[in-house]
């Protein structure tokens, strides 16, 4: 197995470590703990006056969403699909709009959707019997 670390922007990857198997819901939970730690950077960015860390959190967030949407199976996963997706698209915009504005208010309301949405996502995966990843605590804006 080839050594040494990946890296692609959103995470690194250590290609020496022995890989687990991470089912599909364990992934989606995972990006977005990955969301919520973006929002909360950007938030303390935000509250610092760092525009560059705010954009550059903002940024990432707006990448995983997107991938999120982009996954999106509208023909199998029918009306449940269609509204993930809008919930998707008002968060990019939310996302971008905040990204002009630093509006705080707005990044709250953000965050609470993308928790809720994790947390139905981990209860999909544990009523499923699907495994979901043993990990700490969800983590919870400032």
């Amino acid at each position: 197995m080839k050594k040494g670390n990946y890296h692609n922007g959103l995470m690194s990857v250590r290609m020496d470590e022995p890989r687990t198997e991470i089912q599909p819901l364990d992934l989606v939970v995972m990006l977005y703990d990955g969301m919520v730690s973006f929002l909360m950077k950007a938030m303390s960015a935000i509250r610092n006056g760092n525009i560059s860390e705010k954009s550059l959190y903002l940024s990432r967030v707006l990448s995983i969403v997107e991938e999120l949407y982009s996954s999106l199976d509208l023909e199998a996963g029918g009306e449940v699909s269609e509204r993930l997706g809008q919930l998707y698209m008002y968060l990019m915009k939310e996302v971008s709009v905040v990204n002009l504005t630093s509006d705080l208010e707005r990044l709250q309301k953000a965050l609470e959707i993308i928790l809720t949405l994790r947390e139905a996502w981990k209860e999909v995966g544990l009523s499923s019997g699907e495994h979901i990843m043993k990990g700490g605590p969800v983590l919870q804006p400032d």
